[in-house]
């Protein structure tokens, strides 16, 4: 009993703490899903664009940094590009000093390493939806854009769900990388916990216990989602009447 009580709110407690690095946690992650989603769209372009030059830069974005640890990409992003802005300060204002926030270091990396994999989701539902679509639509007179707004989009995001919702889970997770730059999530709020109290496995467990109810939430919401997406459409994906 003495050692829930380290959970508790209020003085003596560490559920203020930990409700708030839940709250950055959340944060981050929903702050980086729709920057990892638009930069999805824009390397699949990049990717499938005719191009030589921009189809070989999309290649290369997505073979990097699906290669590289997650870890690594945000160590290198903080640190370096930290350094960089430093080196450019110093050289438009001498004596000056830039400094990258943890919480945008973390950002753009996660948006980095999980539209690498979104690339390969708009790939797969783009090629589900099926090249007769966009002719369809091209003969239709529809302009390009508009043609992917009001008819491609709606089919392709509902092969896409499952996907992308695959990966909000993965970057729910992988917002626990972050602690390493001293941002508060709730990773990191948990070895400060264990640091001052050594009470290791309470706070991990608890902390896991969050991570699983945030895990269980997003896959019920993904689920009502997908379901919503195909409402009007047979087993087969074939539309009904």
């Amino acid at each position: 009993m003495n050692q829930l009580s380290l959970l508790a709110f209020g003085a003596g407690g560490w559920g203020d703490e930990i409700l708030r690095g839940l709250a950055v946690t959340l944060a981050l992650a929903l702050a980086t899903f729709p920057v990892a989603i638009a930069l999805s769209f824009a390397v699949h372009w990049a990717r499938t664009a005719s191009l030589a030059p921009v189809r070989l830069f999309g290649q290369a974005y997505a073979t990097l940094f699906k290669s590289l640890p997650e870890i690594l990409t945000l160590l290198i992003l903080y640190y370096q590009a930290q350094a960089v802005l430093n080196w450019l300060a110093q050289r438009l204002s001498p004596g000056s000093d830039l400094s990258i926030s943890p919480f945008i270091a973390g950002l753009v990396a996660l948006s980095l390493v999980i539209s690498a994999y979104g690339s390969e989701v708009v790939r797969a539902a783009m090629n589900a939806v099926g090249r007769g679509q966009f002719e369809a639509a091209a003969a239709l007179g529809l302009p390009p854009m508009r043609a992917f707004q009001k008819v491609i989009l709606p089919q392709l995001w509902r092969h896409a769900l499952p996907g992308f919702g695959n990966l909000w889970v993965i970057l729910l997770k992988d917002t626990s990388l972050v602690s390493v730059i001293a941002l508060s999530d709730l990773t990191h709020v948990a070895v400060m916990a264990i640091n001052t109290t050594r009470e290791p496995f309470l706070f991990y467990l608890a902390i896991g216990v969050l991570y699983v109810a945030l895990v269980t939430l997003s896959s019920r919401a993904q689920k009502a989602l997908e379901l919503r997406a195909s409402r009007g459409f047979s087993a087969t994906g074939a539309a009904h009447a």
